[in-house]
């Protein structure tokens, strides 16, 4: 795991879109993974440049699914999914994959992990977009809860006023390279944490970010 700084999310937009672009720049297929919260304006940063450099290449060769959403109908206000259209991540040329597809619980979980296995074995490189909760939870796995002992590929269960989905520690650990961007002063004490202690994942999921063959940090001083 490699710790670094970053002066805004416009210039960790510009480290990610070289990063995926690298891949497309090979004709590889890259599956792009997406977080919520203060990461979707990196992520809309992010498209408009492979946009501008790649237009090409994003019809056959990038994909983007979720790392973890909220369950409920299709649209609802707290779905991640749905908070990245309304802040304009358009997805007119890219290949998308969305959780919530107006099925129940049960079976959402299932066509994710279903869709999820067919789209990570179609890309060459899976890189994933992480968040880092001032808790230490990543994805939608939250200290303590179910979610840290599943080993499927992608779990749900009830947490605080959200039914969550997410992959698996399991399948985040299959991913090639991730990306966490932590934003802000309030975050700095996540980060010591994650450098200089090792705690079982049940303490901090976001630890399991260590086991990734490929894993940046990045402390974020700025917004923009």
């Amino acid at each position: 795991m490699i710790f670094l700084n970053s002066n805004s999310p416009a210039e960790c937009a510009r480290i990610l879109a070289e990063r995926i672009g690298s891949f497309l720049a090979q004709d590889k297929k890259v599956l792009w993974l997406l977080s919520g919260g203060s990461n979707i304006n990196i992520s809309v940063l992010t498209l408009d440049i492979l946009k501008e450099h790649f237009p090409l290449k994003l019809k056959t060769n990038l994909a983007v699914s979720l790392v973890d959403e909220r369950y409920g109908p299709v649209g609802h206000p707290d779905s991640n999914w749905q908070q990245l259209l309304e802040a304009d991540f358009s997805l007119d040329e890219i290949i998308s994959e969305p959780v919530l597809t107006g099925l129940s619980l049960e079976e959402t979980v299932k066509n994710f992990s279903e869709n999820y296995k067919r789209i990570s074995t179609w890309a060459d490189v899976v890189i994933g977009q992480m968040g880092i909760g001032l808790d230490g939870h990543t994805a939608g796995i939250l200290p303590e809860s179910p979610a840290v002992t599943e080993s499927g590929i992608a779990c749900s269960y009830e947490a605080l006023k959200y039914t969550r989905i997410s992959l698996t520690l399991t399948t985040i650990k299959s991913i090639n390279a991730s990306y966490a961007f932590l934003i802000g002063s309030t975050k700095k004490l996540v980060i010591y944490y994650l450098r200089s202690r090792d705690f079982p994942y049940a303490e901090m999921p976001a630890q399991v970010l260590k086991d990734i063959p490929e894993s940046y940090v990045y402390s974020v001083e700025a917004t923009d």
